[in-house]
């Protein structure tokens, strides 16, 4: 038996190397590792200079403020690139068939942006009646491009939206943002205002 043991133990030992061999091919997994970085980012946007706007001076006279007050800081404020504003658009408007749905919806995606309060101000509402609903909005963000992508945490709703970036120097596409935050939006393609969300 001695020699069966000893049989069996050599092909054991031939082993070991072959169970080692893998680890030697792992350090070269690990070389792509400096990605790594971006995810130690101090903070969102940290690759930014200091913005002209503040988000919580914004936020707090939206809340507190007339309307031309409001106007006139973000004109005075707002500098292209270092904000952004965006309308935003349910890809799958034909799925809102309850309020209570279209309502919960919005609600669970404010709840995940949690993190992004400090870069982001937005207004989502709902339109028309049960059954035949659209969900609209617009946002302002940090940074040029779509802040939504700026933290993976932040895409996952996203992506259920058309994303257009609005150009503030165009009167009409301006206009859009001013009527948002004034609360003048009574409609939206024939159907009537139902509900707003503000994050």
């Amino acid at each position: 038996s001695s020699g069966i043991n000893a049989e069996y133990g050599a092909p054991k030992k031939e082993q070991a190397p072959k169970k080692e061999a893998p680890k030697k091919e792992e350090p070269k997994k690990e070389e792509p590792k400096p990605e790594a970085p971006k995810k130690e980012k101090k903070a969102p946007f940290s690759n930014l200079p200091p913005a002209k706007l503040s988000m919580d001076t914004f936020k707090r006279m939206y809340w507190n403020e007339e309307m031309p007050v409001i106007s006139k800081y973000f004109d005075e404020n707002f500098v292209d690139g270092e904000w952004s504003v965006w309308k935003v658009e349910y890809k799958y408007q034909n799925e809102l068939k309850r309020t209570t749905t279209t309502n919960n919806l919005v609600k669970g995606m404010f709840q995940r942006l949690e993190s992004m309060k400090k870069f982001a101000f937005g207004l989502m509402y709902v339109f028309g009646n049960p059954g035949d609903q659209k969900l609209a909005g617009v946002w302002l963000g940090r940074g040029g491009d779509n802040f939504f992508y700026e933290d993976d945490n932040w895409t996952i709703d996203i992506e259920n939206f058309n994303c257009t970036k609005l150009d503030m120097n165009k009167p009409e596409e301006k206009a859009l943002w001013t009527k948002f935050v004034a609360g003048e939006i009574d409609d939206w393609e024939g159907r009537q205002f139902e509900k707003d969300h503000i994050f």
